[in-house]
């Protein structure tokens, strides 16, 4: 059969036009019906919009606040962290204003979510009026965006204002026989732990006030002065291990005493500073015991010369609090009352000389976890000389 010439049929051209563009309209809104019916990762609710995708500066330039301020909405920061900025338009971003600027009443707190917030000049920490009281150290660098003072790093941001709420310690008299020898001085002692922890959180770790040194904070709001040593504690999977291979190369403020244990599950270290020598710092690595599947406590190692383990149980406590210890802040367990009545018994607010207690059996949370042989102790029973 011969094909069919449509000019001959009489068909004239505009009419071929206009049945060849209603073909491709059709198509076209069936494209994108089909575009519109699939599921979004993007979808909100229809009393909630979202902007375009924007660049971040541009979306924070747009939301001028008018006065200087410090971008603390950690939804917001995640966002910048992978520059994908589609904003739920009706949610305020929260920010600090300093107190100095604190003349709200040209922020336009529909868009905003205001926090005053503080710096004082005596101590290491910004404080700010949230939630009672948050405090976060002050040392993180910021970039600026117009009137937007924003962290540089996000992630190290965020960490500080997870643990950023404020608990208060007792600051309990303490009657202490005047002939127990006081080997610390809580203010210097401090300061030296603050460098130490300064040091830590270079490598990513954020680690929590442990044993005497948690209780002095709690029941004195310093530290022992008859004890000869301060605790850290920081959680195995945040322990970075090349932190004590950087001691050992001399490129840190503090000397490494001894290395016990091993990283799997019995694993501290002790350090002291270069400048003041003592006193020495612990820093134990906590571990979770594991049955069934189920974590049933936390607990930090010890080692005896030995060869002989322990184990001092923790309690599953909330641990992104903040405290502060003449003028420096520390982080704690939320609830710190609890692990010290768990670890020092019922009578944890009486003073306990130091002489008299005895570290692998004084307290009532000790367990013993095996022993290593000989061979073993030569590589998990390290001392060094300074």
């Amino acid at each position: 059969m011969s094909s069919i010439n449509v000019w001959s049929r009489g068909v004239k051209p505009a009419l071929v036009r206009f049945l060849i563009f209603g073909i491709i309209l059709q198509a076209v809104l069936l494209v994108l019906i089909y575009k519109n019916s699939k599921p979004s990762r993007y979808s909100l609710p229809k009393n909630q919009s979202i902007t375009a995708n924007i660049s971040c500066d541009d979306l924070l330039n747009e939301r001028d606040p008018k006065v200087p301020v410090l971008l603390i909405d950690l939804d917001f920061l995640e966002y910048l962290k992978t520059e994908d900025c589609r904003w739920d338009e009706t949610k305020r971003v929260k920010i600090g204003v300093h107190v100095k600027d604190k003349d709200g009443s040209i922020i336009d707190t529909n868009r905003f979510d205001v926090v005053l917030y503080d710096s004082p000049d005596n101590k290491d920490f910004l404080e700010f009026n949230e939630d009672g009281k948050r405090i976060i150290p002050k040392r993180f660098e910021t970039r600026q965006i117009g009137n937007f003072e924003i962290p540089t790093n996000i992630q190290r941001f965020i960490e500080f204002y997870k643990r950023s709420k404020f608990v208060e310690c007792l600051g309990l008299e303490m009657n202490r026989n005047k002939s127990e020898k006081a080997s610390q001085n809580g203010p210097e002692s401090a300061g030296i732990l603050a460098r130490f922890r300064d040091e830590l959180i270079d490598m990513e770790m954020y680690p929590l006030l442990n044993g005497g040194t948690l209780l002095g904070w709690y029941r004195e709001c310093s530290v022992i002065p008859h004890t000869r040593d301060l605790d850290f504690s920081v959680f195995k999977e945040m322990y970075n291990p090349e932190y004590a291979e950087k001691v050992l190369r001399n490129e840190s403020a503090f000397r490494m005493s001894r290395m016990l244990g091993k990283l799997e599950d019995s694993y501290e270290i002790t350090v002291y500073s270069k400048k003041e020598g003592r006193p020495a710092i612990d820093l134990f690595v906590m571990y979770d015991y594991v049955e069934d599947g189920e974590v049933i406590y936390r607990y930090i190692p010890g080692l005896n010369g030995d060869g002989t383990k322990y184990r001092f149980t923790h309690l599953l406590l909330d641990p992104s609090c903040a405290a502060e210890m003449h003028g420096h802040l520390f982080w704690i367990l939320c609830n710190p009352i609890e692990q010290l009545k768990h670890e020092y018994g019922p009578l944890w607010y009486l003073d306990h000389p130091t002489g008299k207690y005895y570290w692998n059996s004084s307290g009532k949370n000790v367990k013993s976890a095996g022993k290593f042989n000989k061979e073993e102790m030569k590589k998990y029973y390290l001392h060094f000389k300074g």
